[in-house]
This record gives structure tokens, sequence and C-alpha cells, in this order.
């Protein structure tokens, strides 16, 4: 799934600066297939790598946190010593920063990132302090330093209810993945719809992570052995990438989504043996936190900057930054397991003697 997830990032790019002539797939909707991509892998990894809870939430912190606080440093950067942001500034940064709620609500949400869907939420009143936005574009997220990363505060919390999650007998998960989607769709289709509080709630968008958890146990009942039906799934979801932004705005949340669930399971078995797969999925990451700020620079200084050239830039970048983090984080992340298997060896040694033993 590296190539798809590549795929997602680069329409979340085109999202934030258009340069494909093509019906790309909404930035937003590309996040939303990006939470059922992470559904998926979770479970496989809370399957096959960590022993307990406490380790894989370790692995997590290593795998998003160092990449996220390097973004994070490179966008104030270039804040406060080139007044460079994709949609603020430094004079305006500095107004919002005076209000003391402003200033709380801004560190914390981007020291901590959890949180950050509600700088959507919120606006600064005219006579000071904060208010309920109903409307995205009054929100504080414009002015956030990395504007994107609103999608890892869920992120977050889906990480800390897998482990629960992945417990769940299929049925039970299923019947929360189906109130979560009616919850979703009754939001669509009422007087709320276009609240901004509603397109980043965390519970209408349940479904997603769940559903990835259930095309993991489905992928389970496979066969092993890829198929021809694998590269099909593979093809069939990259081109559909580029297409369903042709799709009727209502059905649009729901398509991407949907297609990424089915196509998971085959896509996965087809290219498990490809390491540069892998690769490429792990460079995704950086550049979805880099490339905003990336194009914030080429806007500084050209007139008419290229797409392809930004485009370029933003992936020799987290290429860089990919082989900079991943060798450190990759063996702190593999010492994490071997200790977490060890101490599981260790318990269930204990609890074999105990009930052997007879007073």
């Amino acid at each position: 799934m590296g190539i798809i997830r590549l795929l997602l990032a680069i329409a979340v790019f085109n999202s934030h600066f258009p340069f494909l002539e093509m019906p790309v797939v909404d930035g937003h909707e590309a996040v939303l297939a990006f939470f059922a991509i992470s559904g998926f892998y979770m479970a496989l990894i809370l399957d096959r790598n960590y022993a307990n809870p406490g380790c894989f939430y370790m692995g997590r912190f290593l795998s998003l946190y160092p990449i996220y606080a390097l973004a994070l440093t490179v966008s104030v950067a270039l804040l406060v010593t080139l007044d460079i942001h994709p949609m603020s500034g430094l004079d305006k940064m500095r107004q919002l920063m005076s209000d003391p709620a402003s200033f709380i609500i801004m560190m914390w949400t981007s020291a901590c990132v959890f949180g950050q869907e509600m700088l959507f939420s919120l606006g600064i009143s005219p006579d000071g302090g904060l208010h309920f936005a109903k409307a995205g574009s009054n929100g504080l997220w414009a002015n956030a330093p990395l504007i994107q990363a609103w999608s890892l505060s869920l992120e977050i919390t889906f990480y800390a209810l897998a482990p629960l999650l992945v417990r769940l007998r299929t049925r039970t998960l299923a019947a929360m993945v189906v109130v979560s989607l009616a919850a979703k769709l009754c939001v669509m289709n009422s007087a709320y719809a276009d609240v901004a509080f509603f397109k980043r709630c965390f519970p209408l968008e349940l479904w997603l992570f769940g559903s990835g958890i259930l095309s993991y146990r489905f992928f389970r009942t496979l066969n092993p052995k890829s198929e021809a039906v694998d590269y099909f799934a593979f093809f069939f979801l990259a081109g559909f990438i580029f297409v369903v932004g042709d799709i009727d705005d209502a059905f649009e949340p729901f398509a991407l989504p949907a297609a990424t669930l089915l196509a998971l399971p085959f896509i996965f078995r087809g290219f498990l043996a490809f390491r540069l797969d892998r690769h490429i999925g792990k460079i995704s990451y950086p550049f979805y936190l880099l490339h905003f700020s990336v194009i914030a620079v080429f806007e500084e200084y050209r007139d008419e900057p290229s797409g392809w050239h930004i485009l370029m830039c933003a992936l020799l970048a987290s290429i860089l930054v990919h082989f900079i983090f991943n060798p450190g984080t990759e063996h702190l992340k593999q010492r994490i397991r071997s200790r977490g298997q060890s101490l599981l060896k260790e318990e269930q040694t204990v609890l074999s003697g105990v009930s052997s033993f007879k007073p």
C-alpha cells in the first residue's frame, strides 16, 4: 500500500496547490482514505509486532512525533525568520497570540498534536476571546504552524482505542462501524451538514478506522499467495484516486474510502514482498507534513511557481527526512518489540508455573 499512500498524499498536495489537470480526489477525502488504511495497518501490527499496548503506543510515538517535531520546527522557523506561512503571516500570528486563550490553544495543539481539529471550530471574537465558529473559514486553523496536521489528532485518538478495538468480536466491531456511519449520514443530511465541527468529528469518522480493522480480518482469510486480482485492485484504486473528483459531492466522502477498503486486502497481499513499496509508504508521511511549507516557500520567491517543481522538491525533502529518521526509529521500535516479547514470555512462564503448582 506504499504507492497508494503516496498517491493519496500527492492528492492532498494537489488540493493545496492544484497542478494536475484531472479530477483528482479532494484532499479531505484522501485523508479519509488514510484513516481506513490506518485501521488496517494498526490491526496488522498489533496482531504481529507488539506484545502489549504499552509497546504499541511507544512504537506509534516514535513513528509519528519525531518527524512531526521536525516539520513543526521548519514551519515555525520559516514564519519567524522569513515571515513565510501557507495562509497567515507574522503580524497576524502576533495578533492571534496576544489573546491568552488563543495562545494556550495554539501552543497546546501545536506541541501535543491532540485537538488540532478543533481549530476549525474556534474563531477569535471582535472583542477578544474565542467563539464557536460554524464555518471553517472563520476558524483558527489558517494560522496553525502545520495546518494539515489536524488529521494526526484523529489518528492519535484511533491509536489510543486500537488495542481495545482489535480485541472486539467482529460482530461487535461491525455494529460500531454501522452506528458511526449512520451518525455521519444523519449529520450530512441535516441542517448541520456544513458546520465545521462535524466535518472533522472523531465519532463520525470511527467507521473508517473500524472498517480498516475488518478489512484486515478479511485479509487473514485469504490465500497468502498473490494472485492477478491483487494487481487489478492496485491499478483500479490508483486510477480511481485520479478520477473520483468527478463524482457527485454527496458520494465523494464515501466513494474513495469504500474503494480503498475493498482493495486493501488484495493490494497488501500483492505487494507484501516488495520492500521498496514499504519505503515509499513511509515517505508519504514526511511528504504530507512538509509539502505545505515547501509550497509556501515557492510562492514567496516565485511569481508563477511550477507545481511539478514544488512536488519534486517536497519529495526530495521527504526522502532525505525518511533516510535520516527511519534507521534510528526502526532500531528503537525493534528494541521495544523485542523487550515486549521477552516480558510476555516471562509472564507466560510465570503463569504456567503457577497453574502447574499443586499444594
